[in-house]
């Protein structure tokens, strides 16, 4: 039996179509969304990136990955067999930083804890990320479970002066003391400059005073305790080094801007 001709919409190049397209000039990609990858290795963890924000963000990357290449050298962060690695950096640190560079969820990313924030401040400070560096500022500013001594010791460690005065200012006005364990943190010598401080805010407030014994208000007897004059050189030293980290008042903050915006939604 001779086999049937087969029909006509099965005959003719099966992919003359898709060759066409294929030979069509290539478009012309949008720079600003048009984006590279990196790969890092943290640790034993790999994570892949757009290089975007490590070029543009910050000092430390963007002149590193703008380094000539060597000839017939892969550079690094090209390929998980060959990533970009970074030595000394906890990968959850690096993690939480990613989270807020590329948020997947930005609600989620407002709600991150302390912890996270923290780990953001540490990396961005240390890359000098100026926007992240100031948004994880601006979310670490007002709250309640960092305990003056930690905002201290925050402060000190990653150049935030205003919270060094905040702190200081605490530790001197509030009405209970400070505990031995508190004076080891911040320091011996910060302690005792911190009585002596207080001790003055009591003999001017007697002075003042006199026939209110044990009769104070909530606070009152420390609340003109004289911080500024006893650390101003500390306050002027601490203001210098967090000068490294300010830009120009005019210069666009994208991380700010977008965060405050998305905040204000939810």
């Amino acid at each position: 039996m001779p086999l049937m001709a087969a029909p006509p919409s099965w005959q003719g190049p099966p992919f003359a179509a898709t060759r066409q397209v294929a030979l069509q000039p290539p478009s012309d990609p949008r720079p600003d969304y048009y984006l590279e990858s990196v790969v890092f290795k943290v640790e034993e963890r790999l994570f892949k990136v757009p290089r975007y924000h490590f070029e543009h963000s910050s000092e430390i990357f963007s002149t590193t990955f703008t380094l000539p290449a060597v000839d017939n050298v892969q550079a690094e962060g090209h390929s998980n067999e060959n990533p970009f690695v970074l030595e000394g950096i906890s990968s959850v640190d690096f993690h939480r930083l990613l989270k807020v560079l590329y948020p997947l969820d930005i609600p989620q990313i407002l709600a991150m804890p302390k912890e996270d924030w923290i780990s953001v401040l540490k990396l961005a400070t240390q890359w000098y990320f100026l926007d992240a560096r100031d948004l994880a500022i601006q979310q670490l500013n007002d709250r309640a479970d960092i305990s003056s001594v930690e905002r201290i010791l925050l402060a000190r460690q990653y150049d935030v002066a205003d919270w060094l005065r905040i702190g200081y200012t605490d530790l001197a006005r509030r009405e209970e003391g400070i505990s031995l364990e508190d004076a080891e943190k911040i320091g011996w010598e910060t302690t005792v400059r911190l009585y002596q401080t207080r001790e003055a805010a009591i003999k001017s407030y007697t002075q003042s005073y006199p026939n209110r014994h044990n009769q104070y208000g909530n606070q009152s007897r420390f609340q003109h305790a004289d911080v500024e004059g006893t650390f101003r050189e500390e306050f002027r030293l601490a203001q210098s080094a967090s000068a490294a980290y300010l830009r120009p008042r005019h210069e666009v903050r994208a991380y700010e801007d977008v965060y405050t915006d998305v905040s204000n939604d939810y």
